[in-house]
């Protein structure tokens, strides 16, 4: 066997080992990593679904409060995408690229029992932490509407932490986002904030690595858009 030959044959098998070249190739079948504020869960867990099928790659979704994940990725986590609640967050990561996505609608949310609620009587209410997003939504909200927040306030680590707080009965009343109302069984909605009362609501997506590029651009193809909208998120206009 000449040496040109023992070089191709040693090429090969490297290729085979490497699983044909494709380990550092956007959709080469290796795992994607996505962080995402709590608030997407149910949404992306879709998008994920319909994107393993379309491509074979799997997505690690990692959700939980903006400020946390961003946080987390300044430490190293290692996300190829990052996608939150805030845009104020992508700024604190430095993403390659970045985009505004969607946009979403703010309520205050009751045991699906109860009747609805005055928020200036209401005695026990629950919100995320100011570092949160949905948190810094419902402040701002709240002194929009003039309405004083009562002495029993209790504060989730994420909108899901609130939701949770309100169907288990620890507080009368929450302000989470609308999608996450329509995903939880155990609550309704019982005031849906008006838009001019808080900052625009909008999710940004960034890429932290080349290899959630094109999971990245899928965000925006209309198959991933539908799934959106269907778990009732808006398209910012």
């Amino acid at each position: 066997m000449s040496m040109r030959d023992r070089v191709i044959l040693f090429a090969g098998f490297l290729l085979l080992l490497g699983g044909g070249g494709q380990a550092g190739s956007p959709l080469g079948g290796s795992s994607l990593t996505v962080f995402a504020a709590a608030s997407l869960k149910e949404t992306l867990t879709e998008i994920a679904q319909e994107w393993e099928k379309k491509t074979g790659q799997k997505v690690l979704l990692q959700c939980e409060a903006s400020s946390t994940l961003a946080r987390q990725i300044q430490e190293g986590a290692p996300a190829d995408v990052f996608m939150t609640a805030d845009p104020a967050w992508l700024d604190a990561v430095k993403p390659a690229e970045r985009f505004d996505w969607l946009s979403n609608r703010l309520v205050c949310v009751v045991s699906k029992d109860a009747k609805d609620i005055d928020l200036k009587k209401v005695e026990t209410l629950s919100l995320a932490n100011e570092q949160v997003p949905a948190g810094q939504y419902a402040k701002a909200a709240l002194v929009y509407l003039g309405t004083p927040l009562p002495a029993r306030t209790l504060y989730g680590s994420n909108v899901r932490d609130v939701l949770s707080k309100v169907s288990q009965g620890g507080a009368q009343a929450g302000i989470v986002y609308a999608t996450d109302a329509a995903a939880s069984p155990n609550v309704r909605v019982s005031f849906v904030f008006p838009s001019e009362s808080h900052p625009k609501i909008i999710y940004a997506a960034g890429l932290m690595k080349p290899a959630g590029k094109e999971f990245l651009r899928a965000l925006r193809e209309s198959w991933a858009l539908k799934i959106a909208r269907r778990r009732g998120f808006v398209e910012i206009q």
